[in-house]
């Protein structure tokens, strides 16, 4: 070193060496070197740090800078259904519902659940003793229990009834829980690869990805943690229509009622629920596995935005008018930051309430004739009483189309079907009677000499029967055992001389019968598909049914009595009442073959169901003016079928009776006719299955059913001619 000490006897060349290690002779360039030394840590440290924060600082900011987006339903309302009168029929209704979290309602409580409850209800010091912790677990539970009894003390209900729906909803999502479960298991397993299969690498490869792992990755757990689904971390409806005091109570005390929330719901309610059920229909809450199909037809979205606490119609005018009655909910996005505070709420969709239907019915009326079959079919009793046998009646506007009346006995209270009992329930579908079969526009069934009508149509079209001309009916046509007349069978005479008018007011069955035989079974067939037998009547009903016209160029195999069997409504011929109402219509107004329709306005607009439809081709003034004659008769004249049962001092009517042979069985009654006889104004169909004679069981149903339409103002009395 320089400063170092010297001898004075030193040779001085040798004192000082010069050499490139000897840094102590360069101070500056051991500066320059240290400067480096410090520089380039620091250096890195900033390239780092500007890196952190310009190349990749968005990426660690995000999180506490996101933000989460849900979308909120915003409820509306279904349309209601409403009589033409103004009567309110079905219609949506709002109340509060009592929720409670599942984990309050679990039996035995979740022990994660139960443990966190615990802690929360102890301070940080405590929460280290085992004792303390156990002792808050059973304050827990205590108050579990204290829950359930201050519930029933507020609401009314019974312990034992909380406990059925506590175990209900419990077993639920253990049945959802568990299949979730499952699934995942067959997930998994179906990922595993075998080891065998595994790909082999160099082992140094191996070794580093170990590295890796152990750095970047998180350890592994020996076990799985439980899987948990939403329905247990949820909140489900325990009580519904509580009232606003009791609400009220739960929510200003929370720390009394914990786990319980207050919802606002809606409810469908039917303000006469017995009221022509067939009709009205019912709507009940969407089913989980009807929205999931909904998804898989609709994956973009749902048009309809169904949720699982919507419903949708089920029968009846509910389900056939469901687009129209349903109401779309509206959607709110939501957005939050991180701690769940909302910064932005913005209205996606704006609800649309559900639009009202009017109905053509007439609700007095519709009462009337509920209530006349009601005690028709009690009334029938004894040995030859089918105990499954209904009833059905139709009334309908001749020139609309308009159904004012349609009633299916037995039938059933609309609320049955809301939130039905088990043993309610059973009651209804094993019914013999089938009380939920709308015997209106489903019953299939052979029309017997009501059919009549339309045979005598075909008769006169077709120009080879002069209805003036006298016919000789000795009460059989070819032999006493077959094809035979009904006085013949039950008094042993004929109806003698007769003509079309009188066949059809006494019903002969060997006019027909003769004039079948001359015409053939074709044009029988023709007319009927004319007059829209064999396929619906298009009205606004579901499962509506078609009936059958037999005819030779269809069936297997077609024999001269099957021609003889149609022409008096009888072989494999099958028709609806609503389809024979419709006939009668054609024939009151002048031979137009209306759509019947229950639907009148739709919100304020009118439906295209209420204007006269076209008149049916090939069908003559003169033809009409036969068939109404015979109608008339057989009301109005001494001879005829329905003159001592349907003839009325109030109005005349003018129809026909029939009497269906079933075989084995008591015959079906029918009547189907229109009122007033000379200026029809509705037309009507009545059948009372396994009654007997239509003249003498159904007739008195359709006279009383004409006379509550005079009695109601639907037919002014004094346009119509008093017998």
């Amino acid at each position: 070193m320089l400063n170092q000490p010297r001898s004075l006897f030193d040779d001085a060349t040798d004192s000082i060496t010069e050499s490139g290690w000897q840094v102590d002779s360069r101070p500056i360039g051991r500066l320059c070197w240290l400067f480096v030394g410090f520089s380039v840590p620091i250096l890195l440290i900033v390239v780092r740090l500007a890196y952190l924060q310009f190349a990749i600082g968005s990426d660690f900011a995000a999180p506490y800078a996101q933000t989460t987006e849900t979308f909120e339903d915003i409820p509306t309302s279904d349309g209601r259904i409403l009589t033409q009168d103004g009567q309110v029929l079905a219609e949506d209704t709002f109340e509060l519902s009592l929720h409670i979290h599942y984990r309050w309602l679990e039996e035995p409580p979740n022990d994660a659940w139960l443990r966190q409850q615990a802690l929360d209800r102890l301070d940080r010091l405590a929460r280290r003793d085992p004792v303390l912790v156990q002792q808050a677990k059973q304050q827990v539970q205590a108050d579990r229990e204290t829950l359930w009894r201050r519930i029933a003390e507020e609401t009314g209900t019974p312990i034992d009834e909380l406990s059925q729906r506590r175990q209900a909803i419990q077993q639920r999502v253990e049945r959802i829980a568990t299949h979730v479960r499952e699934n995942h298991e067959r997930k998994l397993k179906a990922q595993q690869t075998p080891l065998e299969t595994a790909p082999q690498s160099e082992w140094w490869e191996r070794i580093w990805q170990r590295i890796l792992d152990e750095l970047t990755n998180a350890p592994s757990r020996e076990r799985r943690g439980p899987i948990v689904i939403r329905e247990e971390l949820d909140y489900h409806p325990l009580l519904e229509s509580i009232s606003l005091h009791t609400a009220a109570k739960f929510e200003s005390a929370p720390d009394q009622f914990p786990g319980l929330l207050v919802r606002r719901t809606s409810s469908r309610v039917y303000r006469d629920s017995s009221l022509a059920p067939h009709v009205i229909g019912v709507r009940t809450q969407i089913q989980g596995d009807e929205i999931r199909a909904r998804k898989q037809q609709f994956p973009d979205g749902d048009p309809l935005a169904y949720r699982e606490e919507n419903r949708v119609g089920r029968s009846g005018i509910e389900r056939h008018r469901e687009l129209v009655l349903h109401g779309m909910p509206g959607q709110k996005r939501i957005v939050k930051n991180r701690q769940g505070e909302i910064i932005t709420t913005e209205v996606v969709r704006h609800p649309r309430p559900g639009q009202d239907v009017t109905l053509t019915l007439h609700a007095p009326l519709q009462r009337q004739l509920q209530s006349l079959l009601a005690r028709t079919l009690a009334a029938r009793t004894g040995e030859n009483a089918d105990p499954a046998a209904g009833a059905a009646i139709v009334v309908m506007d001749v020139r609309t189309g308009a159904v004012v009346a349609a009633v299916s006995a037995p039938d059933y209270d609309l609320n049955d079907l809301i939130t039905p009992t088990v043993d309610r329930w059973q009651e209804l579908s094993s019914d013999p009677r089938r009380p939920f079969f709308n015997r209106v526009t489903q019953m299939a069934i052979a029309p017997g000499s009501v059919f009549k009508t339309l045979t005598s149509i075909a008769l006169l079209e077709s120009g080879q029967i002069d209805p003036d001309a006298p016919f000789y009916c000795r009460g059989f046509l070819d032999s006493p055992q077959s094809h035979r007349c009904y006085i013949y069978r039950h008094y042993g005479v004929g109806h003698q001389h007769i003509g079309l008018a009188d066949a059809i007011a006494q019903s002969c069955n060997v006019y027909f019968f003769h004039g079948a035989r001359v015409i053939g079974a074709e044009p029988i067939v023709g007319w009927a598909d004319r007059f829209g037998f064999g396929r619906p009547t298009g009205i606004d009903l579901p499962s509506e049914a078609a009936g059958h016209v037999p005819s030779p160029t269809d069936e297997g195999a077609w024999y001269n009595g099957d021609t003889l069997g149609l022409a008096i409504g009888q072989s494999r011929l099958a028709v609806t009442p609503l389809q024979i109402t419709r006939m009668m219509a054609a024939v009151a107004n002048d031979g137009h073959l209306v759509t019947p329709h229950f639907v009148q306005r739709i919100g304020g607009q009118f439906t295209s169901g209420n204007t006269l439809s076209e008149p049916i081709p090939g069908l003559t003034p003169d033809t009409l003016e036969r068939i109404r004659e015979g109608l008339e008769r057989v009301v109005a004249h001494p001879g005829g079928t329905g003159y001592k049962a349907v003839r009325s001092k109030l109005v005349q009517i003018a129809g026909k009776t029939g009497t269906a042979e079933v075989g084995g069985k008591e015959d079906h009654a029918w009547f189907a006719g229109y009122a007033p006889a000379t200026s029809p104004r509705y037309a009507l169909t009545v059948i009372l299955e396994h009654a007997g004679s239509g003249g003498t069981a159904a007739g008195p149903v359709a006279k009383q059913t004409v006379e509550s339409l005079v009695q109601l103002g639907l037919i002014n009395q004094k346009s119509s001619t008093t017998n």
